[in-house]
């Protein structure tokens, strides 16, 4: 069955990470990033491949040095026109869904 094809499911993993990031693309779009993730789990399933058994753990793939920087308060000019994105909102509030349950 076609609609089963692990290409259809990626499809509607895409179509469900994009719903849940409220993006829209157009098909062709859609399209593209199926087969880019395609790619990726292909690359994945080569990478599980090579014995990584003889060599040491590491927290980084590359030796990079913090790479933070101090917090900088900057002025934003217009913030009403994120408020207005925004799919809920209150005042000048942004307005979320509970994540967390209270005990």
């Amino acid at each position: 069955m076609a609609s089963r094809s692990p290409r259809y499911k990626m499809k509607k993993t895409i179509e469900k990470m994009a719903h849940l990031a409220r993006l829209k693309f157009p098909e062709e779009e859609l399209n593209r990033f199926t087969k880019k993730a395609e790619h990726i789990l292909e690359y994945i399933e080569i990478l599980k491949e090579i014995d990584t058994t003889k060599m040491e753990p590491t927290s980084h793939a590359t030796f990079t040095v913090n790479a933070f920087r101090e917090d900088q308060v900057q002025k934003f000019e217009k913030p009403e026109k994120i408020i207005d994105i925004a799919p809920v909102h209150d005042h000048n509030l942004f307005e979320v869904p509970q994540v967390i349950d209270e005990a």
